[in-house]
């Protein structure tokens, strides 16, 4: 007859840290392997493990195995291999004309141009400026950067008095 997973069977380990019984760190590793995982669905894995499928969805709902799930989840997705792979992806769809793959594609790419930083270490106190005097310091910065094809982060360092 299966059994219920219940939440029972939780125990303390060396580390001071509750650790999940055997059985739902089982259901756990299954869980992450997504679609490679075999048996493909809930009531292949349970036969043979002597519990219910209904157990499975209790124990998928229990605080503290949703909790652990989410934070290997979260290991799981920024590994770099998935990352990548999801790039390639994005890749080949972008080069068979999806638009919307092209253009997050070309978002992700753009963390990768160089961008350039000018720092302006100016001791003038810009309050002291008139506004015709700092329109001429905007146009000529405008004017230097304008046929310039990269991205610029200005920061205009001014020194009070």
């Amino acid at each position: 007859m299966p059994q219920n997973g219940g939440g029972r069977g939780w125990t303390v380990g060396s580390s001071g840290e509750r650790e999940m019984p055997e059985l739902w760190a089982e259901l756990l590793e299954w869980l992450l392997l997504g679609p490679e995982r075999s048996p493909r669905t809930q009531k292949e894995w349970v036969e043979g493990r002597d519990i219910h499928v209904d157990s499975l969805r209790r124990i998928k709902r229990d605080p503290r195995f949703v909790k652990e799930w989410d934070r290997r989840c979260a290991e799981l997705n920024i590994h770099p291999e998935r990352t990548q792979s999801v790039i390639d992806s994005l890749f080949r769809l972008a080069s068979d004309g999806d638009v919307k793959a092209a253009s997050l594609y070309l978002q992700y790419i753009d963390k990768f141009t160089p961008k350039r930083r000018v720092v302006v270490d100016d001791e003038r106190v810009a309050s002291g400026l008139s506004d015709l005097e700092l329109a001429d310091e905007l146009e000529a910065l405008v004017a230097e950067f304008r046929d310039v094809d990269v991205d610029v982060d200005v920061q205009v360092v001014r020194h009070e008095g």
